[in-house]
């Protein structure tokens, strides 16, 4: 996925390649198991356990850049995940579909969580934001049952197209399902609770919008004033709080996930200067760019 910040009219445009947890490189970080299979283009995990996984859990405590779509199965324990900075608390019979180019990071784990999770390619355009589906039964049964299909596909004569159309038969039976929650979910919202859903979403997916309030505003056709008393009233945090949330967390990818210098990062975040952004970043967590790169690749080692 190639990110393309325009900056001002006197710096270099900035174009580069975020790295990060692509299928191809999760088994670098999960230990020997016959659970786990990886390509350049599908990844499944059947059985993903804190002690199995370790290195990855540890890793996914760090922001992630997600470059393909994920669908995350909870078949024990608990959890909490930041996508976009918004918390998703799943319990068993839980279903997260992720979307392609998202901001995810663990928040918590508990011990006796086990899961199972599929990583691939391009998810319908229903999507677009992370989906989070609580299950019957009989649903999240049939949900992995195509997990174990496409992992019996894989093993044996990998067929792609059959793995295509898997994939293709997956999506659309989760699809009916978002939609159908969905609908009933948005039957109960206010329109104060839409307003600030809406605010979140273009937060997660407008990356080339100024870091200022009017600029979200005009995005959403409402005042400045309006959306900043609806924020506040909706989540209790200002607009420029969640601004410089996000500003952080991308931060915290393009340090852990690239080798770009500090001044281009502040450069690409449309900061006026490195020490600035420096100055920005230690504010909101305590420590330095330079000091916070170097505390992420002690984590990956």
């Amino acid at each position: 996925m190639i990110i393309c910040i325009f900056a001002r009219k006197s710096r270099i445009k900035m174009s580069r390649k975020i790295t990060t947890l692509a299928p191809v490189h999760l088994r670098e970080h999960v230990a020997e198991s016959r659970e786990v299979y990886t390509s350049e283009d599908i990844a499944i995990l059947r059985s993903l356990r804190p002690l199995m996984a370790s290195p990855a859990v540890e890793l996914l405590h760090t922001p992630q850049y997600v470059e393909l779509g994920r669908i995350l199965l909870v078949t024990c324990g608990t959890a909490v995940h930041q996508i976009n900075l918004v918390p998703f608390e799943t319990i068993p019979g839980d279903v997260l579909v992720i979307p392609q180019n998202t901001y995810i990071s663990l928040s918590s784990l508990s011990d006796d969580y086990e899961g199972q999770m599929l990583s691939f390619g391009h998810l319908p355009v229903d999507f677009e934001k992370c989906s989070h589906l609580r299950l019957c039964a009989d649903d999240f049964q049939r949900i992995r049952h195509y997990v174990d299909l496409l992992w019996e596909t894989v093993h044996s004569s990998y067929d792609r197209m059959s793995i295509e159309h898997l994939e293709t038969a997956l999506l659309y039976d989760l699809r009916n399902m978002h939609v159908s929650q969905t609908d009933s979910a948005h039957l109960e919202l206010s329109r104060s609770q839409l307003i600030f859903q809406r605010f979140m979403d273009a937060l997660g997916r407008k990356e080339s919008l100024p870091r200022t309030v009017r600029a979200y505003a005009e995005e959403l056709c409402i005042s400045p004033n309006y959306l900043s008393a609806i924020v506040k009233q909706q989540s209790g945090r200002s607009v420029m709080d969640w601004l410089n949330a996000h500003a952080v967390l991308r931060a915290q990818v393009l340090l852990r996930h690239t080798d770009q210098p500090i001044f281009e990062i502040a450069d690409r975040l449309d900061f006026q200067s490195a020490t600035f952004f420096s100055r920005f970043f230690k504010r909101e967590t305590g420590i330095t760019p330079k000091e916070y790169r170097n505390s992420a690749r002690l984590i990956s080692r």
